[in-house]
């Protein structure tokens, strides 16, 4: 479908599509049927995985920041081990549109102005495009897209900042599991759910971590597969800043580190021949000194950094 003659229902997603059609006018945009929001992204011709048919099947589940991450960590690990994974697609949320039902007023997005929303939500679907993943931006619960994701036949699912509750019958598609990265402490009960970060303020922590958990249809309760080394979450002055982009800020830090050893430990599963999901993962050899130094320091930002983070490629040394 051409993006000149876009279905009314498309209209809210003009601001996206210019710019993702800006360098790449050969990308194309389809409607999915009986989604209400949102939109299927196709690469243009020219936009190819720069690695063969070969290794795990990942499909992402990302947003905001922390899914840029995770996906620019993924991407490193598919680029360096090309014969170990594939990313085959990416949904992400769709934040610019205010009809899509993500919990707008209720996640990290209401802490944002409009210009960088669209300019994270624009950065996440033109990277997956980039390395020539479909990017879906519409809803999850409908046969429309329960049939894409069948066509990408993903063998593992990996969930970073995702606005919408994910079902069954996508949870259990996958051979290999589906995991989500929480930013908190889920193994003591804390700050399940949209917002981690008020969490903190609220109990006036000092410091917080990352869990990696299998998902269920549960709302971050399945079990937990690993949790990070601690993030401290204090200021330079002792105080926990309460704007939590400050704080989303700094837990950062090993978000791409954990991201790789996840993918790490499911491609070897995968190699192996073993399906099942992960019940463990050990990620401390997978977080390198300087980054836990990084994250132990206090928080010397005294405002939210808007620019997008970068993936270290030497974060791969220990999975060569």
């Amino acid at each position: 479908m051409s993006n000149a003659h876009l279905p009314p229902e498309l209209v809210r997603e003009a601001a996206l599509n210019h710019r993702l059609m800006l360098d790449h006018p050969e990308r194309r945009v389809v409607t999915v049927s009986e989604s209400r929001w949102g939109e299927l992204i196709l690469p243009a011709p020219d936009e190819r995985p720069p690695h063969g048919a070969a290794g795990l099947r990942i499909v992402l589940f990302a947003s905001f920041e922390f899914g840029y991450m995770v996906l620019e960590a993924v991407r490193a690990y598919a680029r360096e081990f090309s014969d170990r994974v594939q990313l085959v697609g990416l949904v992400t949320d769709d934040p610019v549109n205010p009809t899509a039902h993500i919990g707008l007023k209720k996640r990290v997005w209401r802490y944002m102005d409009r210009d960088e929303i669209l300019g994270i939500e624009t950065a996440v679907a033109d990277r997956a495009l980039k390395e020539g993943m479909p990017a879906y931006t519409g809803e999850i619960k409908i046969v429309g897209f329960h049939e894409l994701l069948a066509s990408w036949r993903p063998d593992a699912i990996i969930s970073c900042v995702f606005g919408q509750v994910i079902d069954a019958s996508i949870i259990n598609r996958p051979a290999y599991g589906i995991y989500n990265f929480h930013p908190s402490d889920l193994a003591h009960g804390f700050g399940a759910g949209p917002g981690p970060a008020e969490d903190l303020i609220t109990r006036h922590a000092t410091s917080t971590v990352w869990t990696v958990h299998q998902v269920t249809e549960g709302v971050d309760a399945g079990p937990i597969v690993a949790v990070s080394p601690p993030i401290n979450v204090l200021d330079q002055s002792g105080t926990l800043p309460t704007n939590p982009l400050v704080l989303y800020d700094k837990l950062l830090e090993p978000v791409g580190c954990l991201a790789v050893c996840l993918v790490d430990a499911l491609a070897k599963r995968f190699a192996a021949g073993t399906p099942g999901k992960l019940d463990t993962l050990d990620v401390e050899t997978a977080i390198p000194a300087d980054v836990r130094v990084r994250m132990q320091e206090p928080i010397r930002a005294d405002r939210h950094i808007n620019t997008l983070p970068r993936f270290e490629p030497a974060t791969l040394a220990p999975f060569r």
